[in-house]
């Protein structure tokens, strides 16, 4: 399989456009990679916590709770308000109320008294006696001995000890709270929580008596000066009375009271007079009529009158009818009509009559009003006299009543309070006994150990994020692309040790030449020609292939950032697979101050590049062919190292043996020294063609890579690619890289 990748191969050099923003899509992405790629550190997080909650779980010591109800009155009145009061100012629920009474429970006062009742500062569980492992740790470090503690220590001790293990709570939307208490046995818990009840219930008798004291001796105090007001606001009213002879009759003056009963008969008079001048102007208009209104009131009720008009329709009508027959000349008609114009006239002089009394009794009324008015008047000056004291009367009289009620009032609630105070009673009482429990309260074993898998997962998950932020080596070819602005040619797995030294021609192992460690063997190409690191040199030669629009580059350098990063092995491979095919191939040790692939592959060479270039010596006389394969290697020996070998590569003769390598050979493949540390690639730089920059992976910073390719801008303009070389595979794909070999098992993959 090839590893030179399209997309990535037109990845942008730095500092061109990525395009868009981050999205969420990628975000996700990128969750699920770091998720992938520290699965190992988080299970392993995730193990260690269950493992050291698991551990605490099954050795920690059990605790039982136990838990009392409390049940607390919430329309309980105090001594100094009155029922009205209460009704007026308590809520329908007062949850205040009841945290407050939560907040005594946990005082200290009520912890020292459980612990004075329960005689606890003698159990070893709560007084401090029984030390833990820290405590007994440092008690094995200090240099003194400790002292031992006092009884004050014990009792100090065991007041917190027990105010940790409490808890109080109210149950939800009621006035109870639930009293709990945890220790090691279960009876225990359930006498401490039934103590805590008890402390609290007497606490509660003991404030509600001393408060009620309290009251009843403030009321008393306060009773005795409301008596002495009340006292003298009614001296006060009866000296202001005696100072301006005020008298009263039910609370109210005498001369107010006849003014009021000669107002009354004023009006009553009043009425009268003009009820007698109705009925007289009544009677005037029926007797100025021609024909007089027998209706009139009081002619219905005479009897002179009611008879009269009695004859007189009789007559009329018996005239009437005897008219109708006889004519009205009858003479007994005109006498009938004669005798009814009589009865009329008498009618008449009957309602005269009554006209006369009607005007006496109009009369009668007029100076009967007018009397009542003469009185009134001189009533109203007698008592306007005395109406300007009615207003401090009144100030006085409502001060006097005020007293009065107020006295009254503290009386009734100082009986109330010294009855209260004889019987003290709680507002709270117990409406449930704790019980020792038949299962242990703690630890839960189970949700530890869920707790801690889950800690220890995301603390593994935080460790590993933090571990990501912090790694700034390469591990993908998108980050070699991204950083670097060329194509990742591939990967050269990590291999083991004893499998990079099993190649023939390679230096025994331990021996100075020994190949870095997780490197390849120099002859890796030849044993395994279709493994990841062979797909992977033969992107380079495709790529050197390809280069300059086809016509393809044959001197081809291999350098790396730092040292140890396995370009020496990969020059030395990289020359092989290219020679295996047929072509002529001239390996060069370029790494003058460090030749470790002439240590390697040409040992006891006497003459190599300096004395080549020195004594124009010719290629052939120095050169070592390989066995079996097209394949010459120029050393580089002792005396090149002796030398600045800056020198040597930036000489004229460096080049001109280039030259004539380029007309002997199909391909030159050049072991340069890393980049960092020395100057010599750049004394070479625009000599060769291309070049191959090897990069260790997951240890080379992408700043180190950087600067490297910054020092040496030939470098990197004529960069065919990149490779990652020691890549651990099994990593790689936590990483989103999926690789296959055909000798998987040889590679190391831890």
């Amino acid at each position: 399989m090839t590893y030179i990748d399209q997309d990535l191969a037109l990845a942008p050099y730095p500092g061109r456009s990525q395009g868009s923003g981050p999205t969420l899509q990628n975000e996700i992405r990128a969750v699920l990679a770091l998720l992938r790629r520290r699965l190992p550190l988080i299970l392993g997080g995730a193990l260690l916590g269950l493992s050291v909650f698991a551990v605490f779980a099954y050795t920690a010591t059990p605790l039982y709770r136990a838990s009392a109800e409390v049940s607390v009155d919430p329309r309980r009145l105090s001594v100094l308000e009155t029922k009205d009061e209460r009704r007026k100012q308590e809520p329908v629920f007062d949850p205040a109320r009841v945290d407050s009474l939560l907040e005594t429970v946990r005082s200290e006062r009520i912890a020292r008294a459980v612990v004075a009742d329960l005689h606890l500062d003698e159990d070893p569980e709560f007084n401090g006696t029984r030390a833990g492992l820290l405590a007994q740790l440092r008690n094995l470090l200090a240099s003194d001995e400790a002292e031992p503690a006092t009884q004050a220590d014990r009792e100090q001790a065991a007041v917190e000890a027990v105010a940790g293990a409490l808890s109080v709570a109210r149950i939800e939307n009621t006035f109870v709270m639930e009293i709990r208490f945890l220790s090691e046995t279960p009876e225990k818990a359930a006498r401490i929580a039934n103590g805590f009840a008890a402390a609290f219930l007497r606490d509660q008798v003991q404030a509600n008596s001393d408060t009620t004291q309290q009251a009843a001796g403030w009321l008393k105090q306060r009773l005795s000066e409301l008596a002495g007001a009340a006292s003298r606001a009614d001296a006060a009213v009866a000296a202001f009375k005696r100072q301006n002879n005020i008298a009263t009759a039910d609370g109210k003056s005498i001369d107010d009271q006849a003014l009021a009963s000669i107002s009354t008969m004023l009006t009553d008079a009043a009425g009268a007079t003009a009820t007698a001048q109705a009925k007289l102007d009544r009677v005037v208009a029926v007797n100025r009529q021609g024909t007089p209104d027998l209706a009139v009131a009081d002619a219905l009720t005479n009897e002179v009158v009611i008879k009269l008009r009695q004859q007189y329709l009789e007559t009329n009508q018996r005239a009437t009818d005897l008219a109708s027959r006889f004519g009205e000349d009858h003479p007994v008609v005109k006498r009938l009509r004669g005798e009814a114009a009589n009865t009329l006239e008498s009618i008449r002089s009957e309602l005269r009559r009554i006209e006369e009394v009607y005007r006496s009794d109009l009369e009668i009324a007029r100076q009967r009003e007018a009397a009542l008015r003469q009185s009134l008047a001189e009533q109203f000056r007698k008592t306007s006299d005395i109406g300007s004291h009615q207003v401090r009367l009144q100030e006085l009289e409502s001060t006097a009543r005020t007293a009065r009620q107020a006295y009254e009032d503290y009386s009734q609630r100082y009986i109330q309070a010294v009855q209260r105070e004889s019987f003290p009673v709680s507002e709270a009482r117990l409406i449930t006994e704790a019980t020792p429990p038949t299962k242990k309260f703690s630890p839960k074993r189970t949700l530890l150990m869920a707790l801690g898998f889950g800690g220890g997962g995301v603390l593994g998950l935080l460790f590993g994020f933090a571990v990501d932020l912090a790694d700034r080596s390469l591990r993908t070819r998108r980050e070699a692309a991204e950083v670097i602005g060329c194509g990742c040619l591939g990967f050269i797995p990590a291999v083991r040790e004893d499998t990079a030294r099993a190649g023939a021609g390679d230096p025994p192992a331990g021996g100075q030449s020994a190949s870095p460690k997780g490197g390849l063997a120099w002859d890796h190409v030849l044993r395994m020609p279709f493994s990841i690191g062979a797909e992977t040199l033969r992107s380079v030669k495709v790529a050197a292939d390809h280069a300059r629009d086809g016509q393809g580059v044959r001197c081809i350098g291999v350098v790396s950032c730092l040292p140890g990063e396995g370009k020496t092995a990969v020059a030395a491979n990289l020359a092989r697979m290219i020679a295996r095919n047929g072509r002529k191939v001239l390996l060069i040790d370029g790494d003058l101050r460090n030749p470790t692939l002439t240590r390697g592959l040409a040992a006891d060479a006497q003459a190599g590049l300096a004395e080549a270039i020195d004594a124009g010596l010719d290629l052939a006389a120095v050169v070592r062919r390989e066995p079996d394969l097209p394949l010459d290697v120029l050393p580089a020996t002792a005396q090149a190292m002796r030398r600045d070998a800056y020198e040597i590569l930036g000489s004229p003769g460096m080049r001109a043996l280039l030259a004539a390598a380029r007309e002997r050979y199909d391909y030159l493949v050049v072991d340069l020294p890393p980049l960092m540390p020395v100057t010599d690639v750049r004394a070479l730089a625009d000599a060769l063609e291309a070049y191959v920059l090897v990069v260790e992976w997951g240890s080379t910073s992408r700043e180190v890579v950087l600067d490297a390719l910054r020092s040496a801008p030939v470098v990197w303009d004529r960069l065919l690619g990149t490779i990652l070389n020691k890549a651990r595979l099994r990593q790689l794909k936590r990483y989103g890289e999926a690789t296959s070999t055909y000798y998987h098992e040889r590679y190391l993959t831890p």
